[in-house]
């Protein structure tokens, strides 16, 4: 038994000196909780919808028109935003990134008391814009037509007197594995240029590399930008190979362009200068991945890589808004699904300069010498 008692010790001290195996088992779990919890643990959640009311007399709402405005808001499942009538509302959805916009069109009133009276011969139209690429959109849809039949259902015992006609946002080739994939490059260029920044400094410093790097011409930029041109050619290999599957497996229709390219390269750059600011604190290989798995598990819950950031409580939107891979993958979307490059350079130029910024800090931080 006492020999039971040393290896049990033994395995204990293990244990706690290894700073990964504590992370993983322990800390990672807790992660996951708290960043789930927050997301899903609202009594109620809450969809965004916008609604463009064209059908109005003198400013203000129809009866039809007022009586579903009214009923969306008793169902307390929407955040609703009015839109300006004058306002073309498809423009509007592709500008805005929205998931989901219902119109009233102008005569909406008149069109339904003529249903009425036609015993539904004619119908009175709402229009639903959406982009088919979100999850939420079908969710909102349903819900909206749940409220449309059940008028149909109390005027007429099930005669269709309202009816929603479909509009999507994002071209019909595009599917939610297309919208999915641009948020699983840029989270692979993150997670690749963090943890082989960090593990390989980490394991430089315990074997005395560094040492030896220091007695050389080599300098310490030198040396980075060299890492950072790896994580790049791994970064793009990992998104044609991504893309490749895709299309093998999913038929999709989405390649890269001049932009997405650039953006992964630069997405690249600064992970990696993250990754080397994050190794000048790291001591030992145990502690690199518990310090990369810190940074990056975060942000790929929080960067609305696996969830629309809308669907999100508003103080981590907030927080979203503040993580540089959520610029990343909203700028890879812009690029490679809707077609707005003027978004995609903008979150490009953002990367650029965090990525610039990262690697001159990362440069300055990094001390061979002292370690």
């Amino acid at each position: 038994m006492s020999h039971v008692v040393l290896d049990l010790r033994a395995s204990i001290k293990t244990f706690i000196r290894n700073k990964s195996t504590i992370f993983w088992t322990l800390a990672f779990p807790c992660v996951l909780i708290l960043l789930f919890g927050a997301i899903f643990s609202q009594s109620s959640t809450k969809y965004d919808l916008c609604v463009q009311n064209q059908d109005q007399t003198s400013g203000k709402a129809t009866y039809w028109s007022n009586t579903i405005m009214s009923v969306l808001n008793l169902t307390n499942a929407f955040n609703m935003q009015a839109l300006d009538p004058s306002i073309n509302a498809t423009d509007y959805a592709i500008t805005n990134r929205l998931s989901s916009l219902l119109v009233i069109p102008t005569g909406f009133n008149d069109s339904a008391n003529m249903a009425l009276l036609t015993s539904g011969h004619t119908t009175a139209n709402v229009t639903f814009v959406y982009d088919q690429s979100t999850s939420s959109a079908p969710v909102v849809r349903s819900i909206v037509t749940s409220i449309i039949d059940k008028f149909n259902f109390d005027l007429s015992r099930g005669v269709q007197y309202l009816s929603i006609e479909d509009l999507t946002i994002a071209p019909k080739r595009f599917g939610y594995i297309d919208f999915f994939l641009p948020g699983v490059i840029g989270m692979t260029a993150m997670t690749t240029s963090i943890f082989t920044a960090v593990a390989t400094s980490a394991r430089f410093k315990q074997d005395g590399v560094f040492h030896k790097l220091a007695t050389t011409p080599l300098k310490r930029y030198e040396w980075i930008l060299s890492r950072t041109i790896y994580n790049i050619l791994i970064s793009y290999l990992g998104m044609a190979v991504m893309i490749l599957l895709g299309i093998m497996l999913f038929n999709m229709k989405i390649a890269p362009d001049p932009i997405s390219i650039f953006m992964v390269a630069m997405a690249s750059l600064m992970f990696t200068g993250l990754g080397m600011i994050i190794a000048r604190f790291v001591k030992d290989p145990d502690g690199a991945d518990a310090a990369a798995n810190a940074i990056t598990f975060p942000m790929m819950f929080l960067s609305g890589t696996f969830f629309p950031i809308s669907q999100m409580p508003q103080f981590l939107q907030t927080i979203a808004q503040l993580l540089p891979l959520t610029y990343v993958s909203e700028g890879l979307r812009a690029a490679m699904i809707f077609g707005q490059p003027q978004q995609a350079i903008l979150n490009t130029a953002v990367i650029t300069g965090l990525g610039v910024l990262s690697i001159i800090v990362g440069s300055l931080i990094t001390k061979w010498e002292e370690d």
